[in-house]
């Protein structure tokens, strides 16, 4: 029975991808057309080296958890994903019922179903997902802003190689961003083109974005947070400038897109309660930030003196924080072959932060709209303090601002000098 269950799954599951890539290459554009498979494969060969023991750790759980619901099918399905206890051989794992390894665990249980427990299948079927997701976006805002680089977003979702490395394969990364990738393109096609026709596809719609939400909030809460708020700041400044209650303007816009931030604030600590309350998130903050730095000890990794578990000391080593999350480390700051590659990196990154702020000054700054620049350089600074503080090793922190750095990538790629870089590169219109 499992055998059967598994085999038609796969081919529904691979006649849905073949039926996909003909529609997007049909839709793509000559230039969206050529990377089509090549980013698709690079995404899933990556996945195949993808082999942490995180990922050991999380795969051996989901496992158990399907075991368990084969052990007794009528009560099992209840039992996945309510329970917060499973036992794997001779182990018992019992943990918070929030805790976002135990929710990956579920869905590692759930795709166990179409993998029959095959580790190397089920990070081909997640890379293919975070995949879907990112092309989607791709082609989303390419449609939205055809006068905008489209190798902005190919370069930036699609192949550069620390966001392709950690978003695919087992990893929470490959979930947090294929989520977040298509919960953004929903929502900025429904804000600046149109929502779907009323009744059922609207419905539909609205279901897919709510649960697209609730996956962010359980994969990654402090990372969910500034998204989902931004997101909302952004569409009551959008609305408010449709309707004329808010003027155009980066300046207008960004004191709109603040008020919005600073409302929302309140509410969702009033909703959120105790996750989200001052001394829970500096405690957060405050202990991951002695843990990282006690596991660290004789490699490279962050330190911040004289920071103290405070508001007012975290907030004043904030810009700090954020500024290393982007640029650490540096290159020749250790001889391993990673450090080496992301100081690389890295240091392409400085260079188009330059080039960038050069574009900006000189009134050559891109073509989107100011509401979108300005929340999605929200959300990225506010989740690069929020990492730079909380997660002081370099390797968890690399993993970490995985999720924030295509965003930015894209952005810096705007300006009409990244266009013609874009251009030598092949990335061009």
């Amino acid at each position: 029975m499992k055998l059967a269950v598994a085999l038609l799954l796969n081919l529904g599951l691979l006649v849905t991808l073949g039926w996909w890539l003909r529609r997007e290459y049909r839709r793509a554009g000559p230039v969206l057309r050529r990377w089509l498979l090549p980013a698709l494969v690079l995404r899933v060969v990556a996945g195949t080296f993808q082999h942490s023991s995180d990922a050991y750790f999380l795969h051996a759980w989901g496992q158990g958890f399907t075991a368990q619901f084969w052990m007794r099918p009528a009560a099992g399905g209840l039992a996945l994903w309510q329970g917060h206890q499973v036992w794997y051989g001779p182990h018992t794992w019992s943990v918070y019922r929030w805790s976002n390894a135990l929710f990956v665990s579920k869905i590692l249980a759930l795709l166990n179903f179409v993998t029959l427990g095959s580790f190397w299948l089920a990070g081909v079927y997640l890379s293919l997902g975070c995949y879907v997701a990112c092309w989607g976006l791709v082609r989303t805002l390419r449609q939205l802003w055809p006068a905008a680089p489209v190798g902005a977003g190919v370069l930036a979702f699609l192949l550069w190689p620390s966001v392709v490395w950690w978003s695919a394969g087992i990893t929470k990364e490959t979930l947090v961003l294929g989520s977040g990738a298509a919960l953004v393109a929903m929502l900025l096609n429904s804000l600046y083109y149109r929502l779907p026709a009323a009744g059922w596809q609207q419905l539909g719609w609205w279901g897919l974005l709510l649960g697209l939400g609730w996956l962010q909030v359980r994969l990654r809460y402090f990372f969910a947070l500034p998204l989902l708020g931004s997101l909302l700041a952004l569409v009551g400044v959008v609305r408010a400038e449709r309707r004329g209650w808010l003027p155009a303007g980066w300046r207008a816009q960004g004191l709109g897109l603040l008020a919005g931030v600073a409302l929302a604030g309140p509410l969702v600590v009033a909703a959120g309660g105790e996750p989200v309350s001052k001394a829970f998130v500096t405690s957060q903050l405050w202990g991951n930030y002695l843990h990282g730095v006690a596991t660290s000890a004789g490699r490279p990794h962050l330190e911040y003196p004289g920071l103290q578990p405070t508001l007012g000391s975290m907030a004043s080593h904030f810009p700090v924080a954020a500024a290393q999350t982007l640029v650490r480390p540096w290159l020749g700051e250790s001889a391993g072959l990673r450090y080496v590659g992301v100081g690389l990196e890295n240091l392409l990154l400085l260079g188009l932060l330059v080039l960038a702020t050069t574009a900006v000054v000189r009134g050559r700054p891109g073509r989107l709209p100011a509401a979108l620049v300005l929340t999605l350089l929200l959300y990225c600074v506010v989740l690069a303090g929020l990492i730079g503080l909380s997660t002081p090793n370099l390797g968890t922190l690399l993993r970490y601002r995985t999720v924030l750095l295509p965003w930015l990538l894209w952005l810096l790629l705007q300006n009409d000098y990244a266009r013609r870089l874009l251009r030598r590169l092949g990335l061009g219109d």
